[in-house]
Order: C-alpha cells, then structure tokens, then sequence
C-alpha cells in the first residue's frame, strides 16, 4: 500500500505530466484530462493513506470518499465531475476544447490540491 507521501509525489508527478502540453496547440487534451483527474486520484489517495486506507480502483474509492464527507467537503462534486470528464474522454471520444480545461477542469484540480494539502499539513 502506498504511503501518503508516495500518493503526493505521484499527484505531483502527474500535474507535470498534463502541464507539459500546450493547451492551444496540442492535439493531446484527452490525455490532459486524464492527467488531470489522475492527479485528483493520488491526492485523494494521499489524504486515504493518513486514513491507512487504500482504493483498488475508482468505484471504492467514490465510496470511501463518502465515509469521509466531512473532510471531502465540496471536492467530493469536483472529483467526480473530473471522473466523468476523464471517462468521457476515454471511453466517449469526447474531445474537450482548451477552453474547457482551463474554465472548467483547471479551477477543480486546484481546488482538490489545495483542500488534501491543507487537510496534510
């Protein structure tokens, strides 16, 4: 099970990993959505590990996420609407425009960095 500090770097990982594209040049925004709520994941999994829990895939973690309602708070709206939009992009071959991702992704993803980094330090 990976620890709390794994999870952090991992999310931080992935921040670089969905940054890294051009958001008005890349052909690639599926793959910065993805990046996007993969970060979500490992922040939420960072804060599950202080918990000594861990998530063997997303359906669990929605629930355990629900366990803990009063420290998700709002987030719990922001990662789900980053889960659908990654499925979205996966499954649907919905194509999300720059614009999407930086009004309405981009505004979620901090949210959720900025409320688990708090609840971890």
């Amino acid at each position: 099970m990976p620890l709390q500090y794994e999870h952090v770097h991992w999310a931080t990982h992935n921040n670089g990993f969905w940054q890294s594209f051009d958001l008005d040049t890349s052909h690639f925004i599926d793959w910065v959505v993805t990046g996007i709520f993969y970060e979500a994941v490992h922040w939420i999994e960072a804060f599950l590990a202080t918990k000594g829990l861990h998530s063997r895939n997303h359906k669990e973690r929605s629930q355990t996420m629900q366990r803990y309602l009063q420290d998700m708070g709002s987030i719990l709206v922001d990662y789900d609407t980053l889960e659908l939009d990654s499925r979205n992009a996966r499954y649907v071959c919905h194509m999300h425009t720059s614009e999407e991702v930086r009004q309405d992704l981009l505004p979620l993803i901090t949210n959720i960095r900025n409320h688990i980094s708090s609840l971890l330090s």
